[in-house]
This record gives structure tokens, sequence and C-alpha cells, in this order.
């Protein structure tokens, strides 16, 4: 195996540790999406104010559709930053910081859905501790995915 076929099975490995984890967000937000779908009204809040009041409303298929396009989003934004990395020590860090963002990601998500059950959209609310809640589960993904990958290089 050649230097240059060795990196660029190196770099193939870290695109798919890279994808991986928006791949896993957008399965558990596909499972929450299927467990609460029988407890949403016509119109789910997709879109809250700071204060927590609904303020974005869309289909249930229609807002399940825009998470999977903002995981898609995501993991373009995470490869395209990994193509721009000079080592593979820096490949890990963009894998650790993917893993943390489709963690907080996939958090708000099932949360956003979990406020719009058995409700209808307009009387949906979001506290805004929610947000610090998301910073907290991505900080510690994204930190344990980083730890690990230290401790495999």
């Amino acid at each position: 195996m050649t230097t240059r076929e060795a990196r660029r099975a190196g770099l193939a490995r870290l695109a798919v540790s890279t994808i991986t984890p928006y791949v896993v967000g957008a399965a558990v937000t596909a499972a929450a999406f299927l467990l609460f779908k029988g407890s949403f009204a016509d119109e789910i809040a997709t879109h809250f104010t700071l204060d927590g009041t609904a303020d974005g409303f869309r289909s249930p298929g229609a807002a399940f559709g825009l998470y999977l396009l903002i995981f898609g989003t995501e993991a373009a934004g995470s490869v395209a930053a990994l193509f721009s990395v000079k080592g593979p020590r820096a490949g890990g860090s963009v894998a650790a910081f993917s893993w943390g963002l489709s963690a907080a990601t996939a958090y708000l998500f099932v949360v956003v859905m979990r406020a719009s059950t058995d409700l209808g959209g307009e009387a949906a609310s979001l506290p805004s501790y929610q947000l610090a809640v998301a910073a907290v589960v991505g900080l510690a993904v994204g930190g344990a995915a980083w730890l690990l990958a230290r401790r495999r290089a």
C-alpha cells in the first residue's frame, strides 16, 4: 500500500466516523417521531422563542423532514471541515465535535416533539433551560468521543 493509498484509507475512515454520529442522531430522532406520532396534532411546534412560546409550526411529516435535513446539513458541514484539516489528530477532533453536535441536536428535536404531544401546536411550550441541557448533553457526548479517540490514537 502506497502512502497515497494509506492517506485515502485514513481519510475515508475519518469521513465514516464523522458521518456516523449524524446517522445515529437521525435514527434516534426517527424512533422518537414514531413513538410520539400518534399523539401529534395536525400541526406541531417547530420553533420557540427564548421565553418558551411556540411561534413556528409544521405538519408532523414536514417537521420530521426538516429534522432530517438539518442532520444532513450538519453532516455536510462536518465533512467539509474534515477535508480542511491537516492531520489525523485534527480529524479525530472533528469526529468528536460531530458526536457532540449530533447528540445536542437529537436531544432538542426529541424535546420539541415531546412538547408537542397531546396538545395543539399553539399550546406547546419549551422552557429555555432545555437549551442549556442540550449543550451539556452535547459537551458530554463530544467529550466522551474525544477521550475515546485519544485512547485509540
